[in-house]
Parts: structure tokens; sequence; C-alpha cells
């Protein structure tokens, strides 16, 4: 017990040893929550106030669940069998494996990904004769998929919907839902939706899963959705022992579902519960809590901490500002060559951004200075063409009727069954209540084939012929099989040598994971191991260790930490982004990306921003708002910029450590100044105008070209940066 609680702070001590009613462990970023958390377990083990079997420790990435486990076992002496450690969407998978039945579904059922899920709300908006265009399938998932996390069914969707848009919404749901079982598929959020569903309208099943689990212990709560919460709470039994632990000024989900209010609200939603705060920070420098602190300080959806540490000040932030996105490449590339190397491993050196298209430049002067990098957050290794395919067969071996896992590899490789036979396939389906591997196995029976049956028959007869398989042979030793007798390899070459070899390598990396997991799991199913790899995500194969620097997006940056940390691109409109400027809450969010970009650092942080960026067309900005939130003494510029920021950038930034003295030159009084259309006669267009637009809002004209019908104008808006206009179609309004 003494080396359970021997490393800890009074307050992690706290936490750890409060194990009877509710808690909530508010816990800012560095402070150690795994590390509570993992102990805590270890804790009510040791004390035996429960068995592992009635625990039940949740998270949101298969890597921190795994690490959790790693450390559980590091205390407990070894693995502990039945102690549920996992992600939400891992319990539920397995939940429903035990319990599908009691919703009509077989505990075979497929779990679909979301290009899966993609492809059959692509089908159903074809088989209801709608415009792709007009309804895409991506907008249609996340309707779909918000209403699930909100515990809205088609059903109720449907009577809710109002107007011709949520009504066909509606008739896409309900289609796809109806779809899904004919698979008898779930997607993602099926897992928790259908979960919640048999816990609350199955008493026997409720009742035996309340009575189970003493303890749940929940962490990131602040990350957590309307459905996990009711899951939690329809897990919970009389006893009320639930410990949360996270951090609101670290929850960033919000567009994906997440809901800050569940944490804001966690002693109303459970009355009577602790709360602790864990602010001792161990990761990072003091400047670096101070540079997070004084922006995040500027929110007021929050709980409210003040962190701390006991480690030296540290580095000033580094604020570089540059003319161009390439330039901002240039120079922070060439700081991490020249300096950041010589005191920091390549795999301590992040560069984060708010969005995917910024690696690009920094990607090309990588290269160039042939430093290693590897970016976390493209394509996921089970999300790469030649997996998907493989996978779908081996989908199809346990589940036949996965129509979509069918759709995928029918004609794959290449058998000559085209599109249209593929759309016969399912007409006749539907028609007959079959699966698509019910008619191509009965394909001789329908003369609408005709000649293309035979092509059909052989293939429902491969997938047969492993079916059975599977139930005999080493799971690793059939699928070997497989790729020998589609000749995989062959395929792959004939297309593409160079492609081909890296597609070959990543089916013998799938092979090999494949073998590791059967000596792991001796009795182990293909479904089973469908199932494990079906709720990986990028972040769970992100090696740590490999000597590269690492680029990905803030988002994925949660949870991670380096030694030097460049965060990019801090202008507004791109960060914070140009849609959350008018919306308090959706400000809030970005404020609290920044802050969990910042808290990655432990030792050095650098922010950069550039004056000009191609996005839709070259933008010109002002620096981010969070620049201007970080006190001047906190940090030291590298203004590299050789053409200077407009004057209302000066006035946006008044006072603030970022404003610059020089100013554009005034038009003088002979060049034209501009026309009056429906203006007064005082209220003549020229440079410093403060004038209203109908879209943009209020801003200052910062550049006058040509004049009469061709007069454009260069206006500086307020949180939306420099727009180039003509004022003939601007409908602007002179207010200054």
């Amino acid at each position: 017990m003494s080396r359970l609680l021997s490393e800890l702070n009074e307050r992690q001590q706290e936490a750890v040893t409060t194990t009877e009613g509710p808690l909530l462990v508010i816990a800012g970023a560095g402070s150690g929550k795994t590390r509570v958390l993992t102990r805590r377990v270890a804790y009510i083990l040791t004390e035996r106030l429960a068995e592992p079997y009635q625990l039940m420790a949740v998270t949101f990435t298969n890597k921190a669940a795994g690490e959790m486990k790693e450390r559980i076992a590091s205390f407990m002496g070894g693995d502990l069998p039945g102690l549920n450690v996992s992600t939400f969407h891992s319990f539920c998978a397995r939940f429903l494996r035990s319990e599908a039945e009691a919703l009509g579904y077989d505990r075979s059922f497929t779990i679909f990904d979301s290009a899966d899920s993609g492809t059959l709300v692509k089908n159903c908006i074809k088989e209801l004769s709608l415009s792709s265009s007009q309804f895409t399938p991506k907008a249609q998932l996340r309707k779909i998929s918000n209403a699930k996390n909100n515990m809205v069914s088609s059903a109720q969707f449907e009577q809710g919907a109002q107007g011709y848009f949520e009504s066909t919404t509606a008739q896409i749901y309900t289609l796809y839902q109806q779809r899904l079982r004919e698979c008898n598929g779930m997607d993602f959020d099926d897992l928790l939706f259908n979960a919640v569903v048999l816990l609350k309208s199955n008493n026997d099943i409720g009742e035996r899963y309340r009575s189970r689990f003493k303890y749940l212990m929940v962490d990131e709560y602040q990350d957590t959705n309307q459905v996990q919460c009711l899951l939690l709470k329809n897990l919970l039994g009389e006893h009320k022992n639930i410990c949360v632990v996270g951090d609101e000024d670290q929850a960033i989900y919000g567009w994906r579902g997440a809901d800050i209010r569940n944490i804001l609200e966690f002693e109303k939603d459970y009355p009577g519960a602790k709360v602790i705060k864990l602010e001792q920070n161990y990761r990072s420098t003091s400047l670096i809590l101070s540079v997070a602190s004084s922006v995040i300080a500027n929110n007021e959806a929050r709980k409210g901490k003040t962190l701390w540490t006991d480690q030296e000040e540290g580095d000033k932030l580094n604020l570089i500002m540059v003319d161009t996105a390439d330039e901002e490449a240039i120079e922070v590339v060439r700081r991490i060559d020249e300096k950041e190397r010589l005191t920091a491993s390549l795999n301590e050196i992040a560069v984060l951004y708010r969005t995917n298209a910024q690696s690009r430049p920094l990607e090309e002067q990588l290269r160039r200075r042939n430093i290693p990098y590897q970016i976390v957050g493209g394509i996921s290794f089970y999300q790469r063409k030649e997996i998907k395919d493989f996978m779908s067969y081996l989908k199809l071996f346990v589940n036949e009727r996965d129509d979509v896992a069918f759709q995928r590899v029918v004609n794959y490789p290449k058998r000559g069954i085209g599109q249209k036979t593929i759309d016969d396939v399912a007409a006749l389906a539907r028609r007959d209540s079959m699966s698509y591997l019910q008619v191509a196995r009965r394909a001789g029976e329908y003369p609408e084939l005709g000649s293309r049956a035979k092509k059909l028959i052989l293939f429902a007869s491969l997938i047969d012929k492993y079916r059975e398989r599977q139930e005999t042979q080493p799971l690793d030793l059939m699928a070997g099989d497989l790729v020998e007798e589609l000749k995989l390899f062959e395929d792959f070459l004939a297309e593409d040598q160079t492609i081909g070899q890296t597609r070959i390598e990543n089916i013998e990396a799938f092979l090999e994971g494949l073998a590791g997991f059967a000596r792991s799991h001796s009795d182990a199913t293909l479904t089973d191991y469908l199932a494990e790899i079906s709720l990986f995500t990028d972040l769970d194969s992100y090696q740590e260790l490999d000597e590269k620097i690492t680029l990905m997006t803030l988002h994925t940056a949660k949870g991670l930490e380096y030694d030097s940390v460049f965060l990019v691109g801090l202008e507004e409109g791109l960060f914070p982004l140009g849609n959350a400027i008018a919306e308090p809450e959706k400000m809030e969010e970005e404020r609290r990306l920044f802050y969990v970009g910042a808290t990655r650092a432990r030792k050095r942080l650098c922010l950069s921003s550039a004056t000009t960026r191609y996005r839709f067309g070259e933008v010109e900005s002002i620096p981010s708002r969070f620049i201007k939130e970080i006190p001047e003494e906190l940090i030291e510029k590298f203004d590299l910029r050789r053409r200077r920021h407009y004057e209302y950038a000066n006035d946006r930034l008044a006072g603030g450590h970022a404003a610059v003295s020089h100013r554009i030159p005034r038009p003088s009084a002979t060049q034209p100044q501009g026309v009056h259309y429906e203006f007064e006669e005082e209220e003549v267009i020229r440079v410093g105008r403060i004038v209203e637009h109908p879209t943009f809002g209020r801003g200052k004209v910062v550049k006058v070209e040509g004049f009469g019908e061709s007069l454009r104008l260069e206006i500086m808006f307020s949180g939306m940066g420099i727009k180039k206009i003509m004022a003939k179609y601007a409908k602007l309004k002179v207010i200054g």
C-alpha cells in the first residue's frame, strides 16, 4: 500500500483513496491523471473492495486503455483476468457480442467502420432516387450520427422531421438502419446506442450488469457525449460509485458530439459528488504553464483551476512572424535543423497545426533538409484499400449477410462482374429478402442474370469454402491461403511495381498481426479478431520511439507530449477558425484547442504567424487573438516580415506586443479617392474609413485602387482578415 501512495501528492492520494460515492477529479494538463486512475484501480483491488470483474474503466483510445492495463498489471504483479479496461466502443462491442440476440442480432454481427457506413448510405441515397450532390453521403451520415449520439432513433427522427430536407434525411436514416439490420451489422454509433437501449429495455440484462459492476471509472470525461453518459448511468448500481477524471479546459471535440456540460454539471447529475482538483503539473516549465493559463483564462465555461509546477521557469515563448506560409515552413524547419536537434531527439519534436492542409509546405522543407518525419492522423493502416479489400473477404467469412463487404470484393480481383450485375443482385436480394451472397449462391435460378450467373456462383463457392475452413484452420494459415488463391501479390505487381510492392508489404504486415493475435489468443475466432481491429484508430499504432519529427493536427495531439512543440498558423480565420469568430461557444473550444497544443510542450514552445496564406485564394490575415492574450513579458518575438501589417492590424493589437509601427502610406490628395454611389458627399470611400459589410461585419479600408465602376477595395475586417472586394457589389455602409 505504501508503494501505491508514496509517489503521489496530497491531492492525488485523496483521489485514489476516495472510493465510495460519485467523485469528480478535475485533472489539469500534465497533472498525473493516468497515474491516479491506475493506482485507484490497484488500491480498490488491494483493499479487496471488489474483484477485478467488478470494476470497469473506460477511456477513448485503445492505446490509452492498453497503457492503463500495463500499469495496473505492474502494480498487481501480473495480468488480471476479467478486469474491464477498454474504450467505450470496445466495451459495448463485447457486451453486445454476449447479448445481441436480445435485440434480434446474431452474435457474429459486423461492425461497420466509417468507410463501410459511407458506402451503405450512398447505396440508400441511390435506392431512394435522390441526388447525391443535394444529399451527400458524408453530410447524411453526420446527421444520422448526431441523432444516434442524442439517442434519437430513426422512428423518432422521422416523427420530429420538419420540412423537405429533414423529412428526406429521415427516409435515408430509416432505410440505412433497415439495410444495416439486413446485413447483420452495426456502425460505431450503434454500438453505444444499442447498448443503452438494451440496458434500459431489458430488466434482466440491465440488473445483471448493474449488480456486477461495483466501481465505474471514466477517463477524459469532458469528451463524453449524451449516449456515453446514459450508458454510464444505466450501468451504475445503487452504490453510485462512479469516478470521472477530466479537464473542461481540454474539451475539444464538440464538433463531433462531445458535450462539455457533462463535466461542468457533474455535481448536478450526481448530487453529493465530491470534487478534487489536481493542479500540480509535472510536464511543462512554469513559463509554458503561464502562457497556456493566460489564454484559457479568457473562457467562461470552466470550473477554474490554477496550474503550478516546481520545475524551472524555462525558455521564453518564441513567436515567429513571417510574410507567407512557405516562409513559415522554411523558418520552422530551419530552427528544428539548426537548433532543436542539438538539444532534443527528433521524436521529441512536434509541429502542430489547425488543419491537415497546413502540412504541405512543412513536408516540402523537411524533405529538402533530409529530416525524417511522420504524419499522424493520415490514412489509417486499416483504411488502406488493399487492407479494406482483404478484410471484406474475412467479414464475409464471418457474416454472410454483410452486403457492403460483398459489394466491395465480388469483383476483386477482377472477375468480370460489373456494376450492372451488382445492381441486379441487389434488386433480387431486396425482392426476395435475401443477402447478396445468398442470391449469388442461387444465381442459376434467376433468368435475369443469364450467363453472368456462373461467375457469381464461383465467387459464392470461394466464400463458402473459407467460411467452413475458418472453423477448423488456424486464422493466419487460412488468411495466407486466401492471399495465394486470390493471387493478390501478382495482381498488385501487375498493376504497378512500386505501389504494388508497398501493398504487398501492407498485406504481409496484416498477416503478421493476425498471426500474433492467433498466438496470443489460442481460442480466438475470426469474429474476435475483426471485432478488435475494427475499433483501432491511427493513433493506436503511433510509435513515439521512431526517430522522426511528428506532424499532426492539434486534435490528434491530445494526450501526447514532447520536449519541443511548434504551433503554426496563429492567424485570425485559421486559428481560431473563421466560423468560430461569431459564435462564443465555438470560440471557447478554439481557445481550449490552443491550451491543449501549448501544454503538449515540456521545455520549449514556439508559435508562428504568417501575413498571407493561401486559403481559397491568397488571404491576408492578422495575428490570432490568442497571441494578444499572452502577456508580452513571456514572449521573445522574431519579426521576419518584409512588408508590415496594415494600420488596422495595429488597432486590433493596440497595446500588445505584436503591434508594429510601420503603416501603409495614405494616398495623396491628387489620387482618386473613390466614388459616391448611394453614399452622402462626406462619405467618400477612402483609406481609413470604417465600413460595414452585410457578411463580414465592420472593417477598415486599407487600400483603394481604381475608381467609378472599377473601384477595388482592400478592407481589414475584424476577425476575418483582409478581403479584396469590388465596391460596386459590396453594399457597404460607411459608419466612420
